[in-house]
């Protein structure tokens, strides 16, 4: 039988103590590695953070919708809006087309010598038909033609201007005019005649209304 010195008895002592310690230790340093649950609790706190992200997105999306959409309502409304002034009158200055009847503008010029011709009208119809008797044509001949729909609404845009109208309505004459030189408006409209001297006279609506006449006659009779 063998018999083992105290020494050798003590080494085998210490040996089998620090066996089962190296285990534990390694077992618990691999733990405190890994870190399971450390890592889970992580990516859980990511993911909320992720989500509250896209709905910020989708929130903007919602504001950038809504936004569009209300442009097309302002869209929607302006449109609307035009629709409604096409609607009134010749769709330009709110001029009911319908009450218009004529338009004659008259001159003259004197003393007149023998054989000669010193006066002349430009007179529009609602028919749309233009009568001229050029100034200076002897034996008065009247010209007439028909004026395009759209240089009727333009002309009785001007013609029935609510401005001219007053003053037509006004003092007679509506300045003061030369002894040798004559001009009149005549406005019909809507069974009313509205008629003034308006030689020389520079008020805007006056003037536009003389410019208008002057503009039909050398185009439909030049």
């Amino acid at each position: 039988m063998l018999r083992f010195g105290p020494a050798f008895m003590l080494l085998l002592t210490l040996v089998s103590a620090c066996g089962p310690g190296t285990d534990d230790a390694t077992s618990g340093g691999s733990g405190d590695t890994t870190q399971g649950p450390s890592t889970t609790a992580a990516t859980e706190t990511t993911t909320p953070t992720t989500s509250a992200s896209t709905g910020s997105s989708s929130s903007a999306s919602d504001a950038t919708t809504a936004a569009t959409g209300d442009m097309g309502s302002t869209s929607a409304a302006t449109a609307d809006t035009g629709t409604s002034a096409g609607s009134t009158g010749d769709g330009t200055t709110g001029v009911d087309v319908g009450d218009f009847e004529r338009f004659k503008q008259s001159s003259a010029a004197g003393p007149c010598a023998p054989n000669a011709d010193c006066d002349g009208f430009v007179e529009l119809l609602a028919s749309r038909k233009l009568r001229v008797e050029t100034f200076g044509e002897v034996g008065n001949p009247v010209v007439e033609a028909d004026v395009s729909e759209e240089d009727f609404l333009a002309a009785v845009a001007v013609f029935a201007d609510p401005a001219l109208v007053t003053l037509l309505d006004g003092p007679d004459p509506a300045c003061n005019p030369p002894t040798d030189i004559f001009e009149s408006m005549l406005l019909d409209l809507g069974g009313v005649t509205h008629d003034t001297s308006t030689t020389f006279c520079d008020q805007p609506p006056i003037a536009a209304a003389r410019a208008m006449a002057g503009m039909l006659a050398a185009k439909y009779v030049p």
